[in-house]
């Protein structure tokens, strides 16, 4: 019976500076402050659809998951030949005008609308951002890259719902929703002085390889 050579693995002590990728965290900002106006669509649709008489949340997020999984099926192809820039602005703009919409103009055909943008924002975006994040990893850094945006992703979720619920006590669901698209503004600005202008920008990479060539 053969014996399987047994291999000496180093051992490192966990630490949660091991959890963290510096080169990953322009891009985890960026999608971070992206994910606080998901998190409010996903605690509260529901109880806004409610309120204003609208379908159930439930045809809101099939027309979305829709949406989402057709930009997922091209987000890899263009982020490769344009960079990652194309979905950080688009995508925080598409779900800008989709919280605007369901804010000043609650009906039926912009709370669909507002779904296919919202599908588009969040299909495009996280991917074309996780990939920027462990785009200039080495290997053996590649799980703290991912962990490092992961943890982004999912403090946008709650805090974001948090700060959304908070605004709902205050103002209402319609204020609410203006009044979170000042995070789309702010993840745009985070990513065109951090984000674009950092190595691990695929955008970045290809201006100066250009500049070079």
């Amino acid at each position: 019976m053969l014996k399987t050579p047994k291999v000496k693995v180093e051992k490192k002590p966990f630490s949660l500076k091991g959890l963290i990728d510096k080169d990953a965290v322009p891009a985890s900002a960026t999608a971070l402050v992206f994910m606080l106006t998901y998190g409010a669509l996903e605690n509260f649709t529901a109880k806004f659809a409610a309120e204003q008489g609208l379908p159930s949340e439930g045809i809101f997020f099939a027309v979305m998951a829709a949406a989402l999984l057709a930009t997922r099926l091209l987000a890899g192809k263009v982020t490769d030949r344009h960079g990652e820039s194309v979905f950080a602005y688009t995508c925080n703009a598409a779900m800008l005008i989709a919280f605007l919409m369901m804010g000043l103009f609650p009906n039926i055909i912009t709370y669909l609308l507002a779904a296919v943008l919202a599908g588009f924002g969040f299909g495009g975006l996280e991917p074309a951002l996780q990939s920027m994040a462990v785009a200039i990893a080495p290997p053996e850094r590649r799980g703290s890259a991912n962990s490092t945006f992961l943890c982004a992703y999912d403090i946008g979720i709650g805090v974001g719902g948090g700060i959304a619920g908070v605004l709902i006590s205050s103002f209402g669901y319609n204020h609410m929703f203006v009044m979170m698209t000042v995070f789309n503004i702010l993840s745009v600005i985070i990513y065109v002085i951090w984000g674009n202008n950092h190595p691990s920008s695929f955008t970045y990479r290809k201006k100066h390889s250009a500049e070079m060539n």
